[in-house]
């Protein structure tokens, strides 16, 4: 169920965190875009730590974002916003 699910998102508009988890592999072969509109602790489109088991064993080691084209870099962001301000 749960991998049906991420695997029908295709774009975020904020931002994606994935933290704190245990499974090996998330299924974000259709994620396309991550437009960062909004972004983790004010700096992240993309973000992700802190991801094993507990056990000891190597946690996540696979994202399948096969399809990701567009991930706006902080740079863009800001020159964006300065373009807005002047204006």
């Amino acid at each position: 169920m749960i991998e049906i699910l991420f695997a029908s998102i295709r774009e975020v508009t904020g931002y994606v965190l994935v933290a704190l988890n245990q499974f090996d592999y998330l299924p974000l072969e259709n994620l396309r875009i991550i437009r960062g509109t909004k972004l983790y602790e004010g700096r992240y489109a993309l973000a992700i730590f802190l991801n094993y088991r507990r056990d000891g064993y190597y946690g996540l080691r696979q994202l399948g974002l096969r399809n990701l084209t567009a991930l706006p870099s902080l740079w863009e962001r800001n020159m964006n916003y300065r373009r807005r301000s002047t204006s």
